[in-house]
């Protein structure tokens, strides 16, 4: 089986079973995002404890790339510090735009997304969680 079928097949699998998907009732953080070329929207919402990320939930209408990318993203930031995350946003986002393959061992699990970036017109969609997480720190 090739990487590109195991991204694709793992990319499918956050989409139709997104994780924790939903949306928190009394949040610390809560953040949107829209992306008018595609249409998508999203809400996050974040309970910390200090500054470290206690739960998540996402909340999605939109297409299949930006669904998998908030789920994988919910699951990449749990029990994580706000920093640390923000941090890795970053380093993500630079792999998006980078031609080589390589990327760091931090953000190795999101190489499934990473791996869409030829798909230029996909970015903003695997992009808009990740929007939404860096406006919740800009809260804190």
């Amino acid at each position: 089986m090739s990487d590109k079928t195991i991204y694709r097949d793992l990319l499918l699998d956050h989409a139709r079973r997104p994780r924790n998907s939903g949306c928190l009732e009394h949040p610390d953080l809560r953040a949107s995002a829209y992306n008018p070329l595609c249409g998508d929207e999203l809400e996050l919402t974040l309970v910390l404890s200090g500054d470290t990320i206690q739960d998540c939930k996402t909340q999605v209408r939109g297409c299949t790339i930006c669904i998998a990318s908030a789920s994988m993203m919910s699951e990449f930031i749990l029990e994580k510090t706000l920093s640390e995350v923000i941090s890795r946003s970053k380093e993500f986002s630079e792999s998006l735009g980078k031609d080589n393959e390589h990327i760091s061992e931090t953000i190795e699990t999101l190489r499934p997304l990473i791996a869409l970036k030829p798909h230029r017109s996909r970015i903003k969609c695997i992009r808009l969680a990740w929007d939404a997480l860096e406006d919740c720190a800009s809260q804190h």
